[in-house]
């Protein structure tokens, strides 16, 4: 299978994946709610807030190990890349040691931790001791997915993550339908599948990847010191990303109330979507990159790029931008019983960097391929400092726009991150002008202007008014988008090339009849 080939694969399961989690959350969150109240809902995603932050320990050792394991076994190392894949092995064995008693204790003095209201004690901390548990689970696994990356066959993964986001959906709708409702069945069901799918991932490491596996004897010292080394700024970006977005929830659980909290996360849906869809279209970028990097193919790392880069502002900002047009529609019908002009905002707020970066956010996997982590994560933790920062005095002093401050003031930090730092420093690991980015940016700011004009004549020719129109209204919208995005991004001759193909698909299907 060519390397190209292997590329889109992954990413057109990747946007499935996507597409069926999100689906899953869309019908399920409104019941949540609805049954349980929006404070319900949002302690669910609290839950899984507080397993990233465990995430600052294990992200050292994890983030880069597919990394390491990946250019020694493309550089024909095979004992070397044994020794990282063995040595990672054994070092989230002994971190899950580790962190399992602090887990322990955290959910059972639950309620001195946060605040739990109108919800009961015994069922939040039920919830949050299977979302522990499956992240124990989840880092094992995790560990047979690298030779998924090392193969460029991330699709496996996004086939068993969708499989997996299709039976959770349907076990939720049963045990909700027959049972009485409980919240911690979202994490307990999701503990199930992550057990019952492991000896999946266990067969595609031995298929995929067989020269590599675990042996006590394969252990180094000297591995683990080095993928610490460069995966420690993993966990300080980690740890940036949490002072900028992570404790979101946190914040309105302790200084507004688990009302706010819950509003919060209701709205954090359709960023989180997009932020999960923008990082599936990076991650199956990723593998590629980092091989044309590992062979020192630096015109093909720029090859890469361009297309990826044109390619994820056509997937990334056309849901961003029609939802940002029809978000009052889409809350009014989806949350009947929430106020649909706050969370809107609050949402709008929550992915408008995407709107502005969704070409551009490709470009962090240069500091994976290359091995250069440092700035990145500085800069992320900067800017989380003086988000906590800015917030804590928000909140003082304008306590009535709480969630807002919460929400808005990270999106604008990141903006700033974004422009005076990360694409000049990665326009600076590629020998490439320091501004040679920025006209993506010009680029995926004209598309979503043109998206934004498109989708406002269309909702004035067919108003919203019912989920029928709305999903008629979101298909013209997404499909002419698609078009114009392609016509405004792709040159004279990648436009006759994509022409090409469709005529040579066509002329397969005369002959084949």
């Amino acid at each position: 299978m060519s390397n190209k080939f292997s590329t889109v694969l992954n990413l057109i399961t990747g946007l499935f994946t996507v597409v069926v989690q999100f689906a899953t959350s869309f019908f399920l969150s409104p019941f949540i709610v609805k049954a349980l109240g929006a404070e319900a809902n949002g302690y669910t995603q609290l839950a899984s807030n507080f397993v990233m932050y465990a995430t600052l320990l294990t992200t050292a050792f994890n983030s880069m190990a597919s990394r390491f394991v990946s250019v020694a076994y493309h550089q024909g190392k095979i004992d070397k890349a044994r020794g990282y894949y063995s040595s990672v092995y054994i070092a989230n064995v002994a971190l899950i040691i580790v962190l399992l008693p602090i887990a322990i204790v955290v959910t059972m003095k639950l309620n001195h931790v946060i605040v739990v209201d109108n919800v009961d004690l015994l069922d939040a901390k039920l919830l949050f001791g299977c979302v522990f548990a499956n992240y124990f689970i989840g880092m094992i696994s995790s560990l047979y997915t690298i030779s998924m990356y090392v193969k460029n066959a991330i699709f496996y993964s996004n086939i068993l993550n969708c499989i997996r986001t299709i039976c959770n959906a349907v076990l939720l709708l049963v045990v909700f339908s027959f049972l009485p409702v409980k919240i911690f069945y979202v994490s307990f069901i999701a503990v199930v599948l992550s057990v019952l799918l492991l000896p999946a991932y266990v067969y595609y490491q031995d298929k995929l990847l067989p020269e590599i596996h675990f042996g006590k004897h394969y252990f180094s010292w000297e591995a683990v010191k080095e993928m610490l080394l460069s995966g420690i700024w993993n966990s300080v970006n980690q740890c940036g990303h949490l002072l900028l977005t992570g404790l979101d929830l946190l914040l309105s659980n302790l200084f507004i109330s688990p009302y706010a909290m819950g509003l919060v996360a209701v709205s954090k849906t359709i960023p989180s979507a997009i932020i999960q869809l923008a990082t599936t279209v990076n991650n199956n970028f990723s593998p590629s990159i980092t091989q044309s990097w590992a062979r020192g193919d630096s015109d093909g790392v720029m090859r890469e790029l361009q297309m990826a880069m044109k390619i994820s502002i056509v997937i990334v900002s056309v849901p961003i931008v029609t939802f940002c047009c029809v978000g009052v529609s889409f809350y009014s019908l989806w949350q009947p019983t929430l106020d649909p002009i706050v969370l809107t905002i609050l949402s709008v707020l929550g992915c408008l960097s995407f709107m502005i970066f969704a070409g551009t956010q490709i470009l962090y996997n240069v500091f994976t391929a290359s091995n250069h982590l440092k700035v990145n994560s500085l800069s992320f933790v900067l800017m989380g400092l003086l988000n906590v920062g800015c917030v804590y005095c928000g909140l003082k002093y304008y306590p009535q726009y709480g969630m807002y401050i919460i929400v808005g003031t990270s999106t604008i930090l990141t903006i700033i991150r974004q422009l005076i730092i990360i694409l000049p420093y990665t326009a600076k690991l590629l020998n490439q002008h320091w501004a040679i980015f920025y006209k993506n940016i010009l680029q995926t700011l004209c598309c979503c202007a043109m998206n934004g004009l498109l989708s406002y004549v269309v909702m004035s020719l067919s108003p919203i008014n019912g989920w029928l129109s709305f999903l008629l209204d979101g298909t013209i919208i997404a499909i002419l988008a698609i078009c114009l995005e392609g016509y405004l991004l792709l040159n004279k001759n990648e436009r006759k090339k994509v022409l090409q193909l469709i005529r040579k698909k066509k002329d397969e299907e005369n002959s084949a009849i």
